[in-house]
């Protein structure tokens, strides 16, 4: 009777798990399915990747110095531009195409998530605590409001993110044998080849490597590093330098330690309970005891030979690292995405804790019993959708026609257009000459020579300007905005955007 009294919850409570697991899964998925196939534009750099995804093989437009038109910056690596162009030849609509990638991207990392967490549970327990655990990972992940904001977007994160995280996935399982390790360290690559900031899983997998087995992690790392470079010296000698120059010089914009520290803030806690469960994760892994009998060192070794306490280890470096990286938000024009790696960090070792929290359930003692109802409260409640997820399942008829007739108007408009909506510019048929916001920025800290473009705007170079009302001329250095006001007329404005024209000559 005992023993059915302490299967009996448990039982419950996982069924209870799964259920609401598949509910959010299923969730996120039709309203991101939804917007993907929205013909406008949900983030300002979803019409750069498009442009950038259409230039990558154009030698003329991609990865150039940008002291001549156009003013476009190339700020990632190509990987996911050449991945979407691949999508593009089933689909036929590179938007779609994108967007379709990042989607299938984000399940994938749910997906992975919940393999690691499966698979790293030992297998003595019952299969129902281990799918509880793993299924309950997953879903978290595709109810962090960083990912279903980003997780159906034309931009570069997601496919980086899945290559990093199925490479620590990698790591951690087979990764005990150092062959396996090798293909970790490509992924690990291969994830830097799409978005360049993917640094925290091999960082994470390196000092673990390094306690662990110095001499296996050097050369497993080593491989890694000739590896990249060699992809670096390559893609920088076919763009006779314009490589390194766009994805790191162009990239290093003002950054404000108060933003940073308010974003971050901010951010942690409204992620307070999953953090406050990725914290205890790793504070029941910790054995103060053993630490001074043994030394950290040893420890560490012990603990790792047991596959559960290998994945604690490695995911708690990582989520520490992430954490740390998330202070980059800092940088002028960065966005809720750089919560990304750390929000999808704490999906792993909420997983864990959630298999640990079953199988050692106690149904026998009242506060025991009591703290058990709590937490399993706790867990269902983070499972509830984010606000942006429930926004795929408005109606976007207006933004649809809003860009439309921004489409039309500047089709018929003859002569270059400036727009801070790149996608319209890239419907309408209209040759992209600036993206505004990157070059502002690095106007801002002095690294481009903004002057050939303010005698352009003061030529009335541009016969339409369409400027984001929401920011204003936020996108813009005084010095822009004094030649805009000074060349230009609002004309009209449409939804969102206001409309400028050249002022009539006197």
């Amino acid at each position: 009777m005992k023993a059915r009294e302490l299967i009996m919850p448990r039982r419950i409570v996982c069924l209870c798990l799964l259920g609401a697991a598949v509910a959010a899964s299923l969730a996120f998925l039709i309203a991101e399915v939804r917007m993907l196939l929205v013909p406008a534009q949900f983030d300002y750099g979803e019409g750069h990747v498009l442009w950038m995804a259409q230039q990558i093989t154009n030698a003329g437009s991609s990865y150039t110095p940008n002291d001549h038109l156009p003013y476009i910056v190339f700020p990632y690596p190509p990987l996911y531009l050449l991945a979407a162009r691949a999508v593009n030849v089933v689909i036929g609509d590179l938007l779609v195409a994108g967007r379709s990638l990042s989607l299938a991207c984000s399940m994938g990392i749910a997906v992975v998530v919940a393999l690691t967490v499966f698979l790293c549970a030992p297998a003595r327990f019952p299969r129902i605590w281990r799918w509880a655990g793993a299924a309950y990972a997953a879903a978290l992940v595709l109810c962090m409001e960083s990912v279903a904001g980003w997780g159906s977007l034309m931009r570069v994160d997601m496919l980086a993110l899945f290559l990093m995280f199925a490479g620590l996935a990698v790591y951690i399982i087979p990764g005990r044998r150092e062959r396996w390790q090798y293909v970790a360290a490509l992924l690990f690559v291969l994830a830097v080849f799409t978005k360049q900031t993917m640094f925290s899983v091999p960082l994470a997998c390196a000092i673990f490597g390094l306690v662990k087995n110095p001499r296996s992690a050097l050369r497993v790392y080593g491989f890694a590093i000739v590896l990249g470079l060699c992809g670096l010296f390559f893609c920088n000698s076919i763009t006779h330098g314009g490589f390194w120059k766009n994805i790191v010089h162009y990239n290093l914009s003002p950054f404000s330690w108060k933003t940073a520290l308010w974003q971050t803030s901010s951010h942690l806690r409204a992620c307070l309970p999953s953090a406050a469960v990725a914290a205890a994760a790793l504070l029941c892994f910790w054995n103060a005891r053993a630490v001074r009998r043994f030394g950290w060192k040893r420890f560490l070794r012990i603990r790792s030979g047991r596959i559960y306490d290998r994945a604690i280890i490695i995911c708690g470096l990582n989520w520490l690292l992430a954490g740390i990286w998330t202070l980059s938000i800092g940088k002028m024009g960065s966005s809720y995405n750089f919560f990304l790696a750390l929000d999808i960090s704490t999906c792993f070792l909420c997983g864990l804790f959630l298999f640990r929290f079953l199988a050692t359930w106690s149904a026998n003692n009242q506060d025991h019993k009591t703290v058990s109802l709590a937490l399993v409260l706790l867990f269902l409640l983070m499972l509830l959708p984010p606000g942006n997820v429930m926004a795929g399942f408005m109606d976007h008829t207006s933004l649809v026609e809003e860009e439309a007739q921004l489409v039309r108007l500047i089709r018929a408009s003859p002569g270059p257009v400036m727009s801070e909506n790149l996608l319209v510019m890239t419907k309408a048929g209209k040759e992209m000459q600036i993206e505004p916001s990157t070059v502002t920025f690095l106007a801002r800290a002095g690294r481009w020579d903004e002057r050939p473009f303010l005698r352009l705007l003061d030529q009335q170079y541009f016969k339409l300007i369409v400027i984001w009302n929401h920011q204003g001329f936020s996108n813009f250095t005084a010095a822009m905005i004094s030649s805009i006001e000074r060349a230009y007329s609002l004309d009209q404005t449409i939804g969102r955007y206001s409309i400028y024209r050249p002022r009539p000559s006197r």
